[in-house]
């Protein structure tokens, strides 16, 4: 077999950072794999390679150094101060405090998430003195790469993007990322019934009905104190209550293909070895991806990744192939469109019916959900039970000291 494995699609890498993923990893007993990038990476522009990579930290700084010069450090610097205000995230549902918006949660993170939010990447860049060159190349590559968009996205979304790239290191679960929901369904002992929500309408009494439907039944009504909706509602073609404005929650999405390819790669440079990892840079050329990266040695030859915003004809993988075979194509709606200005949906659609994926609109990523979630489950807690929530204002005012515990 070729050993493709489509699980890499998107959704693919974590942070050192992130501080939930990294707790509930260890909690449900899976193991961390750290990214190897001992190949390389090059920075394409549509004829040749702008810079490449060799994976080692002390050579790479200085071939950093010598196209960008120490422009690169006000990147640096401000990827490391956004991942340092994100801790008082962590400090703050602790002590269980709660917000109805994404807006309100980063206001109370740092307002400067919130200015963020307002700007393009390219305006926040520019407004923090980073050269043209830095921004067209290695903060596109970081986009085209991440989010399939480039610099028009919010400049918050923008340094979370930047942040892997930049600030600490990479990981993902060993086995795949897919096997933390699975195996944190395992531990908390959730039934989860196979179905289609069909709707949400409020119920006589007090909550919501759903109305859903399984494979091998009819339409099956059910009344619940509290609903949490977890899953993004441009395609989950739900009704919502009437009083509910569904059109400020559907967002336009960004359509990712990541075409699994086993063979192997022609030269895209003639006369040059292919770096594992290809990323693409602002150019004026249409280019047919926006970045390639080699998964690693299968049973035949070798696998490889390529996202692109349209799906690859059989003569365009043929032209970037010298062998094929085998394709697999993963085409998704993988995370909103980001633009400025943008809406950003509530957590709280209504008292007791709440929208995880809302924090997407800011930023679409593993650790961006779990604290969406965390915030709902909070959320929903106070509105069970009855219970105040906590003012943002009088806990975490000096987070330096904090301690992160799950």
């Amino acid at each position: 077999s070729s050993g493709i494995n489509a699980e890499y699609g998107g959704g693919s890498i974590i942070h050192s950072e992130n501080f939930y993923s990294k707790a509930l990893t260890e909690k449900v007993g899976l193991k961390v794999e750290k990214l190897d990038n001992s190949g390389g990476a090059g920075f394409y522009d549509g004829k040749g390679y702008v810079l490449k990579l060799t994976g080692t930290a002390f050579k790479d700084k200085f071939k950093v150094l010598g196209r960008y010069g120490f422009g690169v450090s006000n990147v640096v610097k401000e990827g490391e101060k956004m991942l340092k205000n994100l801790k008082k995230v962590y400090c703050l549902q602790q002590n269980q405090v709660s917000f109805k918006t994404p807006v309100e949660l980063l206001n109370a993170t740092a307002p400067d998430f919130v200015k963020k939010l307002g700007q393009t990447m390219k305006e926040t860049l520019t407004s923090i003195g980073v050269a043209d060159i830095i921004q067209n190349e290695l903060v596109a590559a970081t986009l085209h790469t991440n989010y399939n968009q480039d610099l028009g996205v919010n400049g918050f979304v923008g340094f979370v993007s930047l942040a892997g790239g930049l600030v600490g290191s990479l990981w993902r679960v060993d086995g795949g990322n897919f096997l933390l929901p699975a195996r944190l369904v395992e531990h908390t002992k959730a039934e989860v019934i196979s179905s289609t929500v069909k709707s949400i309408s409020p119920s006589s009494s007090s909550g919501y009905t759903l109305t859903y439907s399984t494979s091998d039944a009819e339409d099956i009504t059910e009344d619940f104190d509290a609903v949490i909706i977890a899953t993004p509602l441009h395609n989950a073609e739900l009704d919502l209550p009437d009083d509910i404005d569904q059109e400020s929650y559907l967002k336009p999405f960004q359509r990712t293909l990541a075409t699994f390819v086993n063979g192997i790669l022609a030269p895209l440079v003639p006369g040059e070895k292919n770096p594992s990892d290809i990323l693409t840079v602002t150019s004026k050329d249409k280019l047919l991806f926006s970045s390639i990266g080699m998964k690693g040695e299968a049973d035949k030859d070798f696998n490889y990744k390529i996202f692109s915003k349209e799906q690859l004809t059989e003569a365009q993988l043929n032209k970037l192939f010298s062998k094929i075979n085998d394709v697999k194509v993963v085409d998704w709606l993988a995370y909103p469109k980001y633009s400025v200005p943008d809406s950003v949906p509530n957590f709280e659609m209504a008292p007791g019916l709440y929208y995880v994926n809302a924090i997407e609109s800011a930023a679409s990523a593993i650790e961006m959900s779990c604290i969406g979630s965390k915030n709902v489950a909070l959320l929903a807690y106070q509105y069970l039970e009855k219970v105040d929530n906590v003012d943002s204002g009088k806990v975490c005012r000096d987070v330096r000291n904090f301690r992160e515990e799950l």
